[in-house]
């Protein structure tokens, strides 16, 4: 006759249990994705030029920086730039760029169709990405949020950021 001691019941064999996980693997897929960080909605201030381009990037690349975990969305509502030049342009594929070396991406909203059609003159908005481009600061909003991995459920944190203004980032 055989007989046979288990630590645990048969149907929970040691490789499946809790303490024998590795530490990753008890992590949930949220931790894990680089793009599970939060959205990041600014409202430029002051006028978009050739002299405020690198302060642009400098006050953005900061905020970026300083957001625990790493923001993987930046909205930034150019309501109040009332026209969209071509230092204007330039300083938009630039902080794109910059956005994405931080492994973030960017969403520019603009209410007016005209300043949307500028900025899509010369084929910037494709440098930016085909969905960066947005009418109101809450449609930007939630097009980032429905972009990160899983369920894009409508969560008290999300009801919150909606509520709010963006954050001011004044240029000098």
């Amino acid at each position: 006759m055989q007989t046979r001691a288990f630590s645990l019941p048969a149907r929970f064999p040691a490789w499946r249990s809790a303490a024998a996980r590795p530490v990753t693997a008890a992590r949930s897929w949220h931790q894990t994705s680089p793009a599970a960080g939060p959205i990041v909605c600014l409202r430029l201030t002051g006028q978009l030029c050739a002299g405020t381009a690198d302060a642009l990037l400098d006050t953005v690349g900061a905020r970026v920086r300083a957001t625990v975990p790493p923001a993987c969305e930046v909205v930034l509502d150019l309501s109040g730039t009332p026209a969209i030049d071509d230092d204007a342009r330039e300083a938009l594929r630039s902080l794109c760029g910059l956005l994405v070396n931080s492994h973030a991406h960017l969403r520019i909203v603009l209410p007016e169709a005209e300043a949307r059609a500028a900025l899509s003159s010369d084929h910037t908005a494709n440098a930016i990405g085909p969905d960066a481009l947005y009418p109101s600061v809450r449609a930007a909003i939630l097009a980032a949020h429905a972009a990160l991995p899983g369920a894009a459920l409508i969560t008290p944190a999300l009801r919150t950021l909606l509520r709010q203004p963006p954050e001011p980032l004044p240029l000098p």
